[in-house]
């Protein structure tokens, strides 16, 4: 993995120890359903999309600590909350603009009461902002074609940046998205795409009023950790997955492509054994309230984490483990001299793990019933011995092994049989 710079690792710690945050996609957009994309997918022109969804929009049962509850809950560590999307309805009490949750038919700042429940629950606390907004012609245009708009769109994202910044005390994490090219009469570069938004200057203002916060690489600069969506791209800095558990962001009736709790769980567990984190979105209905379908998913996740939660918290990635998996039934993570077997097809009452040369398995542990396991050291193997026949979780069990690294007498027993000819057996 790619060395960090003091600052980044001071600042970067708390979110690696994490490894598990709830994305929340949530606005105007909910209304109707069709997902957060609609006014581009539909063709919904600005004042039209505004009259026809802006005044409906009033959801009374929103709950923003009802919300913080089912991340935590689920055994996240830490909240980023949509503050506004690319239709360009903002959710706090911005002078920017009328196009507002505050202004608007809710008469409500939405992300006030946002981070007051996340900072009652004690998670980390996150800001989504798109950089875009589908309601100004000039990012249709672009930079070259439309100088003096473009120049307005830039001040006006910056603006509502500072905003964001300084209207609700600490910030933990600024997560951006957008800042791609609509198709302008050139085709940019990352370092173009960072040019035209100013994104320099914004994220050193970004940190002058927030100094420990981390910024994601959506502003086309590398900044603190990558954001490969709804793919595990393992990458060699800090990353994190966003995922969705249907195939939409918002809230849809026709989201109907449903990830499993085992299928999310085991997404995660890949996520953390090569060194990334999961940010799991939740798209609350137009009324405010988490899906039935979400928040089952999510009790399902913490149910799970509860038991396991010491596999994924502070872990590494199987890349620091002692041995390759190969086709073995788990998937590993590490901490310290700790290694956790993530047993994703159980393999019944007994295991073996070969080819183990530099490490020795001083004691083993199935974490769902705290019993001890049986360890019978063999030449080219380790068996690991007295599981329960059947796998205690229908997700993944998990097995904690202590580990120390080997003598120089015991790593030399080993090569010594292995270095046999095996017609000589």
């Amino acid at each position: 993995m790619s060395k960090l710079t003091p600052s980044q690792a001071k600042r970067i710690q708390w979110w690696q120890q994490a490894r598990f945050g709830m994305f929340i996609h949530w606005g105007l957009y909910t209304i109707d359903g069709l997902d957060c994309w609609k006014m581009y997918d539909m063709g919904i022109p600005t004042k039209e999309y505004a009259y026809r969804f802006g005044r409906r929009f009033n959801p009374k049962k929103f709950d923003a600590k009802a919300l913080v509850q089912v991340a935590r809950d689920a055994g996240c560590k830490y909240v980023v909350m949509g503050t506004r999307h690319h239709e360009g309805y903002c959710l706090w009490n911005t002078k920017t603009t009328r196009f507002s949750s505050v202004c608007m038919t809710p008469k409500r700042d939405f992300i006030t009461e946002y981070v007051q429940a996340v900072r009652e629950a004690e998670l980390g606390l996150g800001f989504y902002y798109s950089l875009l907004d589908w309601r100004y012609q000039a990012y249709w245009d672009g930079p070259r074609r439309n100088r003096e708009g473009w120049q307005k769109l830039v001040d006006y994202v910056h603006a509502q940046v500072r905003e964001l910044m300084t209207l609700y005390g600490k910030i933990d994490i600024l997560w951006y998205d957008g800042a791609w090219s609509p198709g302008w009469d050139f085709s940019p570069t990352d370092a173009e795409l960072a040019q035209a938004w100013c994104s320099k200057q914004l994220n050193a203002m970004a940190r002058r009023l927030q100094p420990h916060i981390l910024i994601n690489n959506r502003s086309y600069l590398p900044e603190d950790f990558a954001t490969p969506e709804k793919h595990i791209t393992a990458q060699d800095r800090p990353w994190e997955l966003c995922d969705t558990m249907g195939d939409l962001w918002g809230a849809a009736s026709q989201d109907l492509n449903r990830k499993t709790p085992r299928e999310i769980i085991t997404r995660l567990i890949t996520c953390v054994s090569q060194g990334g984190n999961m940010l799991l979105n939740i798209g609350p209905g137009a009324d405010g309230t988490v899906q039935n379908w979400q928040a089952s998913i999510m009790a399902r996740m913490g149910a799970w984490m509860q038991k396991h939660g010491e596999a994924v918290y502070g872990c590494t990635g199987e890349w620091q483990s002692p041995f390759n998996n190969g086709l073995a039934p788990w998937k590993s993570t590490r901490k310290e001299d700790t290694l956790y077997l993530h047993l994703l097809r159980y393999p019944g009452q007994t295991f073996s793990i070969a080819n183990l040369h530099d490490y020795w398995l001083e004691s083993a542990e199935l974490l769902d019933t705290g019993g001890w396991l049986k360890i019978i050291h063999e030449p080219t193997r380790d068996i690991i011995n007295g599981l329960p026949r059947k796998t205690p979780d229908d997700i993944a069990a998990v097995v904690k092994i202590k580990i120390r690294p080997k003598t120089r007498a015991e790593r030399n027993a080993r090569r010594t049989i292995a270095l046999d000819n095996p017609q000589d057996q």
